[in-house]
């Protein structure tokens, strides 16, 4: 599973992400401003902030070597800018995990109270539902942050919690590609229907043509049928457009092994 176009911008624009200051952000209506409540990513480089963001776009879109790599560098720009760390934590394993989790620990203590709760998700002592739990509280203080809220609906502990929080959310952010691809895969999984994952997936693909991980969906709902060649067409057009997509590599790699393929 593959679990920014829209544009990378648009999605930028809906995370709306801060570098200093203030949690919130006003934007102004013909009749009223309104105060919109987001976490505060703080970091002294708007390099950094600018790689986090596009990881953070890499990771909502399962694009998880991307988002690696976007994070990576942001952390070498800003070594003390703790959202990075802890998304590094998160795709490390082992020790390089366990150090990450450390240094955003470390790193949140002169942050702010989001950010502070938003590290706390990388101690080691949590069990997953703590974790949710964590999630559960920064998406009720930051009810207009994109990316709190899409990681807040994945992390519900069972599938049928997941589906109405990805509802939800589409209503919110009916712009973010990521999310089609969660209900896709709900169908796809949990409910074993193929049509309604093929519904959500094409409109996936449709929104977001431009990444990798649209393709790769598509040629795991086409394995799943067992249509091979158009899985392995998919899988294809998700290596075409990054060479290192992991998941389309070793989906090929069985199915020839597998002589479903050549």
């Amino acid at each position: 599973m593959r679990k920014i176009n829209v544009g990378i911008l648009t999605l930028l624009l809906l995370l709306l992400f801060t570098t200093n200051g203030s949690s919130q952000k006003k934007v102004a209506s013909s009749k009223k401003t309104v105060a919109l409540k987001t976490m505060t990513w703080t970091t002294k480089s708007k390099a950094a902030h600018d790689l986090a963001g596009q990881g953070a776009s890499h990771l909502m879109n399962a694009e998880f070597e991307m988002a690696y790599r976007d994070f990576s560098e942001a952390v070498k720009l800003d070594p003390n800018f703790t959202v990075a760390l802890v998304f590094m934590s998160n795709l490390s394993a082992g020790n390089s995990r366990k150090m990450y989790a450390k240094r955003a620990l470390k790193s949140a203590a002169d942050k702010t109270a989001g950010e502070k709760l938003f590290a706390s998700i990388v101690d080691e002592k949590n069990t997953q539902e703590v974790r949710q739990d964590i999630w559960a509280k920064l998406h009720k203080m930051f009810p207009d942050g994109g990316m709190i809220g899409h990681f807040y609906a994945i992390s519900r502990a069972t599938p049928e919690e997941r589906f109405a929080a990805a509802q939800d959310y589409i209503k919110r952010f009916p712009d973010n590609p990521g999310m089609y691809n969660t209900i896709g895969y709900y169908y796809l999984q949990d409910k074993k229907d193929t049509a309604m994952a093929k519904q959500y997936l094409e409109k996936y693909l449709a929104m977001y043509p431009e990444g990798a991980n649209p393709y790769d969906s598509m040629g795991e709902l086409y394995l799943d049928m067992g249509d091979y060649a158009n899985a392995e067409k998919y899988y294809t057009m998700a290596l075409e457009k990054y060479p290192f997509t992991n998941s389309s590599i070793n989906a090929l790699e069985k199915m020839r092994a597998e002589k479903k393929i050549k």
